[in-house]
């Protein structure tokens, strides 16, 4: 996907976040209930070669 941002162009390429089901049991006016929340997995980050007024640095 191509952005724009005050004139300078740039690509992004969204990534998917997976996620896994995991349920919490409660209890809602006396009946038992199981409530479904995702759980996001942790993503890696490879090291991003950045330029600040004129300066290269990694992050």
């Amino acid at each position: 996907m191509q952005l724009t941002y005050r004139a300078v162009r740039y690509e992004v390429n969204p990534t998917d976040v997976k996620a896994t089901a995991s349920y919490s049991t409660g209890i809602y006016r006396g009946v038992k209930i199981n409530i479904p929340t995702p759980v996001a997995k942790p993503q890696t980050y490879s090291p991003r070669q950045l330029k600040y007024r004129g300066v290269i640095y990694t992050i």
